[in-house]
């Protein structure tokens, strides 16, 4: 599934880059070339209109406890497990300002966020405490169980989160920027 939405994704940017390139390039064929763009917010934001944006993957590699569902204080087993977390924002949530003034697009990034985990039930591998807890549901509970471990894991690893803005940031720069130079080329790009 991974490689699915990687494609996918990968996808609706050349398609983006495609529709882009026809619509700034018949303009040019038309001799209309010269006429003076507006550059809005509106027009910023339709952009980039669309709504998760994922701008870091790491690979995880990781050990969950399952406890005995009828004494929560004991251990049943520990699962190991790999799975693939995702970081990124709402592209929602971005707020763009745009000051004619000064000639300049200040786009701020909303708070990073793990936005998918993907732990991959092939790998799990068991080491049982309690012997009776090896039975037909235990993947259904293990996988669930290696789901909020991978979770509770990389929520508090700060350099997913730094890696994920540093991405953020460069993925808007490589969105507008073009854009920018294209119709005006005297407006600064900020990216906060």
């Amino acid at each position: 599934m991974g490689k699915k939405s990687s494609f996918k994704f990968i996808l609706i940017g050349v398609v983006f880059l495609a529709i882009a390139s026809v619509i700034f390039s018949i303009p040019r064929l038309y001799g209309r070339a010269n006429k003076a763009e507006v550059i809005t917010i509106s027009t910023l934001k339709k952009i980039i209109n669309i709504s998760e944006l994922s701008t870091f993957q790491a690979v995880y590699n990781g050990i969950a406890e399952v406890m005995n569902e009828n004494k929560p204080d004991k251990l049943d087993y520990y699962v190991t497990y790999n799975a693939k977390v995702k970081a990124g924002f709402d592209l929602e949530q971005v707020d763009i300002d745009f000051d004619e003034k000064l000639k300049k697009i200040t786009i701020t990034i909303p708070e990073i966020k793990i936005t998918d985990v993907v732990v991959d039930i092939a790998t799990l591998d068991y080491i049982f405490l309690n012997d009776k807890a090896n039975k037909s549901s235990v993947s259904e509970q293990a996988y669930k169980a290696c789901i909020e471990d991978a979770k509770k894991e990389s929520a508090e690893e700060s350099a997913i989160y730094e890696l994920a803005k540093q991405n953020a940031q460069n993925i808007m720069k490589a969105l507008i920027n073009p854009l920018i130079e294209q119709l005006d080329s005297d407006y600064v790009l900020e990216i906060k």
